[in-house]
């Protein structure tokens, strides 16, 4: 049996390295000859894209640790080498996020560099789907004990990313500030404790009935 808790070991330690390099990515403005407020304020005005981009990816990063956090605390209690091997696509997607971060933050301007932090989002929120799919689907692994209402709350959270993530890509042409809009939207549902409860109180609707 593979050990789930170096699994985990292995995910939060990437997860940490990768929160780490957003703030990296972004350098002190280096100003050459006098240096007066005016102009360091302007060099730092240059920066905020990339402050932009860098706070939206923590954020981000923090929806997909929290539901990866949740999800072998809660779903699984072992995994296999398939889990084993969807969780490794899913982190080298993660590893990505500091660099798609940077793209948007350098070229603000650039539908192609908001497409490609999209792209990056989309393949990470899809295979978090694919995950959580996988685990019910396996008969490898035990869910029997996750309530049907737990599992399609879940369900409906992977897979809000993806579709969000999706309509952002089309619309980066039109509207920048929208797509990243849409990029950042999941994150209610996934970090803002009973958002989606709330939800379903406003549509009179429950999942799982």
């Amino acid at each position: 049996m593979l050990s789930k808790l170096r699994l985990e070991a292995l995910s939060d330690g990437l997860f940490a390295i990768v929160f780490t390099l957003l703030v990296i990515e972004i350098h002190v403005p280096e100003i050459h000859g006098a240096v007066t407020d005016a102009l360091l304020w302007q060099e730092l005005l240059h920066l905020g894209p990339l402050f932009v981009g860098y706070f939206v990816s923590f954020v981000v990063l923090a929806m997909f640790w929290l539901s990866h956090n949740f999800f072998y605390a809660h779903f699984v209690k072992e995994i296999n080498r398939t889990l084993l091997l969807l969780n490794i696509v899913y982190l080298s997607f993660i590893s990505l996020i500091p660099f798609s971060a940077h793209l948007i933050g350098s070229y603000p301007a650039s539908p192609l560099a908001i497409t490609v932090y999209g792209v990056n989002v989309l393949i990470i929120g899809l295979t978090n789907a694919v995950i959580l799919w996988y685990a019910r689907a396996s008969n490898e692994i035990d869910t029997a004990h996750i309530p049907k209402r737990l599992f399609l709350q879940a369900q409906f959270r992977s897979l809000l990313t993806p579709a969000c993530t999706v309509l952002g890509i089309l619309v980066a042409h039109v509207s920048i500030p929208l797509a990243l809009l849409l990029y950042a939207f999941p994150i209610v549902f996934n970090i803002v404790p009973g958002s989606l409860n709330t939800l379903e109180r406003l549509l009179r609707f429950e999942l799982g009935k």
